[in-house]
């Protein structure tokens, strides 16, 4: 009886390339006492690679490597991995440290030509032949390379000579840090990428660096192999995962220390409850004098924001809950004080995951409106209210202001239900995508648009609550481009059952360049397209502001 096993036994060339010969594994039966996984012929790698001493290996002795791999055995996750095997193809496996989603892919080539790609700790089904396997982080010339034969039938394993490095970054108060750091070779000085910190806190998985071993070295992000300070270095023992806790200063991003620790002395998603809380603002003073279409004098504005975040563990998944709150007044000279910003905004999430980044979610948010809002007149002016079918309901004569929208004027409900993916995820960006059927509920309360603005009478029209149902796409996508600079896309969509033309599609995308740990500027574009609340025009607004904020816990 075979096993369908062919292993493949590395070892170091001169120039840093991963030769190996392979060995079947055969039935029970064996020439060897003792030797119960191993019994046929060995044969060499292609004659392009440098020649290597065949070495036999005992296949029961590989599928219980990693004992101690957050990933499991070999064989574990052989027996996990449900890939079948078609009728004349073969496959090719490389084993896990960690989770695969949060390793760096397999690449397989042929001729020169990539033929396949796939995640550690599955079977990669392939044709019958002689292939080369890239493995490891870095570029496509610093990833490990092999020579491997696949048959078929057969599932070809490289055995672990890498090794694995997962940076666990902290503050000085060993909360997770979102911050970035350099990785440097010293064996040869080569230069391996930038990571960055997560929120571990909150259940997001660290990335696994995966490469040769040896001596490495973390410094900060700008900074060379020549560092004399602000740098840690780690050595890395071929098949073994480390862990390595970074400690940054908050404040400044210096090194605060750094060391390899126990995976039982590491921080876990905090269960239960949890939560965050950001508040800040930003002022703006202007002086015109002798502007064309400006009044001469003083000009003010401010801004606050609130920003609270809570996870609370249901069925061992998070809830999370956040609050946005944004207010904001403008003053010009002779004036009075109106408001620039005004949005309250609550949204709840629930994604149960069935596999590391996808599963089904559900959804619930509310946005509304806190304070009136009011359009001055120049002069005195006639004033006609219309209904939606443009039927006047109210006219006024000589008013000096127009009430736009009364406190809570317009309150938007949002529901979902649906499907969440992680479509991608790197050292650098995430994206996820959630499809599924959404629905929008606007309640308006004394809400108008103007439809018609003369010198002597203007039209606004009273916006009706509204109700729709149809298919939700959400799209949100976070980059970090360094440890300074940090860019977010949330798309929000809805595209109604009743009628297409409806569609209602909310865009938010924000750069962020951070200045200190409390002082950053942004640039913010918003727009909206909704005519269930404008007829005929699409609402878009842009901010760049200098934003100051405070992390209270």
């Amino acid at each position: 009886m075979c096993a369908h096993l062919a292993i493949v036994a590395p070892a170091w060339a001169g120039d840093g390339t991963v030769t190996a010969t392979l060995a079947e594994a055969s039935g029970p039966a064996a020439a060897t006492p003792g030797d119960e996984a191993l019994e046929e012929a060995v044969r060499a790698v292609p004659a392009a690679a440098p020649p290597v001493s065949p070495m036999r290996i005992r296949a029961d002795s590989l599928l219980a490597d990693g004992a101690d791999w957050p990933a499991g055995t070999v064989g574990g996750q052989l027996d996990r991995d449900t890939t079948l095997v078609p009728y004349g193809k073969g496959a090719l496996f490389v084993p896990a440290l960690t989770n695969p989603l949060d390793e760096p892919p397999v690449t397989v080539l042929r001729g020169g030509q990539r033929v396949a790609e796939g995640t550690t700790g599955a079977r990669i089904i392939l044709s019958p032949g002689t292939y080369e396997v890239r493995v490891g982080s870095g570029t496509v010339d610093q990833r490990l390379r092999y020579q491997a034969s696949v048959e078929e039938g057969h599932t070809t394993i490289i055995p672990v000579s890498w090794a694995g490095l997962a940076v666990h970054v902290v503050d000085e108060a060993y909360s997770s840090l979102r911050a970035s750091y350099e990785l440097i070779r010293v064996d040869d000085r080569e230069y391996m990428g930038i990571g960055f910190g997560t929120d571990e806190q909150a259940g997001e998985p660290v990335t696994t660096w995966v490469m040769r071993p040896g001596l490495y070295k973390l410094v900060r992000l700008g900074d060379t192999y020549r560092a004399r300070r602000d740098f840690a270095t780690v050595r890395l023992v071929e098949g073994h995962h480390t862990h390595f806790l970074l400690v940054l200063k908050a404040d400044s991003g210096e090194f605060a220390g750094g060391g390899e620790v126990p995976e039982d002395e590491l921080f876990r998603a905090r269960a239960g409850s949890f939560g965050s809380l950001v508040f800040g603002g930003d002022v703006t003073f202007n002086s015109r004098s002798g502007v064309p279409g400006l009044n001469d004098g003083l000009y003010f504005a401010f801004r606050g924001f609130l920003d609270a975040r809570a996870s609370l563990q249901i069925a061992k998944q998070p809830l999370l809950l956040r609050l946005q709150v944004e207010e904001g007044q403008s003053k010009g000279p002779n004036l009075p004080w109106q408001k620039s910003h005004d949005r309250v905004d609550l949204d709840a999430l629930y994604v149960y995951q069935l596999k590391r980044g996808i599963g089904p979610y559900v959804r619930l948010g509310a946005e509304t409106n806190v304070l009136s809002a009011s359009r001055p007149f120049d002069e005195p002016t006639n004033v006609e209210v219309v209904d939606a079918d443009g039927n006047v309901i109210l006219a006024s004569r000589n008013q000096e202001s127009f009430e736009l929208s009364s406190n809570f004027g317009l309150t938007t409900i949002k529901e979902g239900v649906g499907m969440n993916v992680r479509v991608f995820k790197s050292l650098f960006a995430e994206t996820n995508v959630r499809a599924g059927v959404g629905a929008r509920h606007r309640i308006t309360n004394n809400l108008y648009e103007a439809l018609d603005v003369g010198t002597s009478t203007t039209t606004f029209r009273r916006i009706p609550s509204s109700h729709q149902v149809g298919v939700e796409l959400t799209v949100l996508a976070v980059a970090r481009l360094t440890r300074w600079v940090l860019v977010n896309l949330e798309l929000d969509s809805l595209f109604p059952f009743d009628n297409i033309n409806n569609t209602v599609i909310e865009l938010e995308a924000s750069v962020a360049l951070k200045l200190t740990s409390y002082v950053s500027v942004n640039y913010v574009v918003r727009y909206l397209r909704d005519r269930a609340i404008f007829l005929d025009k699409d609402r878009f607004e842009q901010d760049v502001l200098l934003r100051f904020s405070l992390e209270i816990f």
